[in-house]
Order: structure tokens, then sequence, then C-alpha cells
């Protein structure tokens, strides 16, 4: 079974607009329609990834201080203290300041998102970004 192609329109401010059309360009999409569904395709899996019942599989990036007194250790803490299994991590020492952490997640989706949370809301954790790898 194939799936039907359907067309439809949409109207943005100009800005947004333009937006995606430099967007667009810089990934080297060859149409608008391909951009505009891969975002689709990124919004669904992210449903679907929040929904599942099954275990999933994520990859969460850190970028924080490691001068902030006590951090690594919450870090640890709060990984060792969830329902999710921590597959391998990656320390890097980005710079005096910074370091950026790669941490592979599997678990059911709710208790990844918790850890995350908890790990963003920290004091020298200047970024926590949760990619949705898949469902297992």
């Amino acid at each position: 079974m194939t799936d039907e192609t359907q067309r439809f329109t949409v109207s943005l401010p100009q800005s947004l607009f333009e937006e995606i059309e430099n967007d667009s360009r810089e990934r080297g999409y060859q149409s608008r329609s391909e951009y505009i569904r891969d975002l689709f395709r990124d919004r669904i899996v992210d449903k679907q990834w929040n929904n599942s019942k099954e275990d999933v599989v994520g990859v969460l990036t850190l970028v924080f201080d490691h001068h902030q007194r006590g951090l690594s250790e919450k870090l640890i803490e709060i990984q060792h203290n969830h329902l999710v299994h921590v597959l391998c991590s990656t320390h890097v020492h980005v710079d005096h300041h910074r370091c950026l952490e790669t941490i592979i997640l599997k678990g059911q989706a709710f208790e990844v998102n918790k850890l995350v949370n908890q790990i963003a809301a920290l004091k020298g954790v200047n970024l926590a970004r949760l990619s949705r790898a898949g469902i297992i």
C-alpha cells in the first residue's frame, strides 16, 4: 500500500517563511516540501517516542561548567538514582571551564525525560539536549 500525496496550503508570517527558506537552503534540501516533510517526521518520532510503552533509547548532550561546586557529584547521583540505564558516556574537556558530555540512555520515556529535566535544572549546566534515537 502506498501513501497518496496530499497538498495543503500554509500561511506564515514573512519572517518565518524567510527563516524556513534560508534553513532549507543551508541544509541542502532540494525542495521546500522535503524540508517540511522532515520537520513533520521529526515531530511524529518525538510523539511516538514520548508515548511509547516500550523502552526507548536517547542521547543526552550536556555542556556544563566543571568548576561549579558539587555539579559532577550531582550529575552522577542523578544518573544512579533513576530507573534509566546509562549505556555509556563520553566526557570531553572543551576549554578551561566547560565540559561536554554525551550520555546514552535506555528506559521508559517518562523516566528518561524526568532524568533529563532534573539534569537540565542543575546550576552550572549550560545545555542539556536530548536526541530521541529510537524505540526498542
